[in-house]
């Protein structure tokens, strides 16, 4: 089983969460303080997200992307984005054709945590099981960490370019 298939059967469970990263040593996450940006055509412009947390997604696939997209393993400035639709739909968005060059040999790490430890998290305050965010506000212990890599990542189809 690769790795996508093995997170995709936990997420299908529905008992775990997940957050991408690119170390894949950490025993413990601690809570971190998060940033939003609230306008997308001022992505270097962000505020401060709520209070501090290990944040995770039940969304496997967004953990992956993470995991591989993501200023460690890609060195120059670039932006990227995931979330899902009303429909449940997954999208994803690099800023351009280089950023998936460059991770083609890179690797991340997706931690899986009980999703009983995390709730539902929304900036604007409607929360529920089907939120894509959900946060701890403790010390979190992952009861798993997956190697992924650029091979896991949505088919490139799925990742739309901004160039």
């Amino acid at each position: 089983m690769s790795p996508k298939e093995r997170l995709l059967q936990l997420e299908n469970e529905g008992g775990y969460v997940f957050h991408g990263s690119p170390e894949g040593d950490l025993k413990v996450l601690s809570p971190r303080q998060g940033k939003h940006v609230p306008d997308l055509n001022k992505p270097t412009e962000s505020i401060l997200d709520g209070k501090p947390a290990v944040s995770a997604t039940p969304y496997a696939e967004l953990a992956i992307f993470r995991a591989i997209i993501n200023r460690k393993n890609v060195s120059f400035g670039h932006t990227s984005g995931f979330g899902t639709s009303e429909d449940g739909e997954k999208h994803f968005s690099v800023s351009s054709k280089e950023v998936l060059e460059v991770v083609k040999e890179k690797k991340g790490f997706v931690y899986v945590f009980d999703k009983k430890e995390f709730e539902p998290y929304n900036r604007d305050g409607v929360t529920n099981n089907k939120s894509m965010e959900w946060r701890s506000y403790a010390a979190s212990t992952p009861i798993e960490i997956i190697e992924v890599s650029s091979n896991d990542l949505p088919p490139k189809n799925k990742i739309k370019i901004n160039d």
